[in-house]
């Protein structure tokens, strides 16, 4: 086998990966009161990324940003979440792009929260993970 015949192919297979690939800068581990535990992978993206969010008044806001997240839950599923408006008083929130997923960093503890329908009948967001630092953050630059 040569490589001469392969590079092309290994050079468009690395750079289309290196377009979609997440690369964090740290990462922490989170527990809940059961022993859950979830991965969150702290990265940013050189293009900026736009969301928008909606006032209770219903004012249209859009924001910008280099931040994301990727968490693993547990049960092996993951997203990527973007930093967007945070209608918490404290903390920082991310949304996936789908909007089925959003994650609230506060401080030792964080929130996983997915769409779905609440006891009325309306699509809302409903924690699905509640929990606080147990290990973490690990720099991977290091």
């Amino acid at each position: 086998m040569k490589w001469s015949i392969h590079l092309p192919v290994v050079l468009a297979a690395a750079v289309l990966t290196g377009c979609t690939s997440f690369t964090p800068l740290q990462t922490s581990w989170f527990t809940d009161e059961y022993g859950n535990l979830i991965t969150v992978d702290y990265g940013r993206d050189v293009k900026p990324h736009e969301s928008t969010f909606v006032a209770p008044n219903g004012r249209t806001m859009t924001m910008k940003s280099h931040h994301k997240v990727r968490v693993l839950l547990g049960d092996g599923t993951k997203f990527i979440g973007w930093e967007c408006m945070n209608p918490l008083r404290t903390g920082t929130m991310y949304r996936s792009n789908d909007e089925k997923w959003m994650y609230h960093a506060n401080g030792i503890s964080c929130r996983v929260f997915q769409k779905t329908v609440n006891d009325k009948g309306e699509k809302d967001y409903l924690a699905v993970f509640e929990g606080v630092i147990c290990e973490g953050p690990g720099r991977m630059d290091r």
